[in-house]
């Protein structure tokens, strides 16, 4: 079950919230069978400037990418993944 309203994606630095990062969740989760409740889009730490969008992390060479946690309905964590401006896992 996709989530098709910005109600239920969260950023942990607000200021990073963007348009394009939100459409990027919304357009993954139609594709996914998994029943996501809502997301959250992990920022990059203060000294990397709280940003959604960045490159790197687990994997230095990772293209541009948003890191996304999705819970379930009812809160609980079901997974956390990279996402392209596309809406594609990374």
């Amino acid at each position: 079950m996709g989530i098709n309203s910005t109600d239920y994606i969260a950023f942990t630095n607000e200021a990073a919230r963007t348009s394009e990062a939100e459409q990027a969740i919304v357009t993954y989760t139609q594709q996914d069978t998994r029943n996501f409740g809502s997301a959250t889009v992990l920022c990059t730490p203060m000294k990397q400037g709280k940003k959604s969008w960045h490159k790197g992390g687990t994997n230095p060479n990772a293209r541009e990418h948003i890191t996304v946690a999705f819970q379930g309905p009812t809160g609980k964590h079901i997974t956390t993944i990279h996402i392209d401006r596309r809406g594609r896992r990374v």
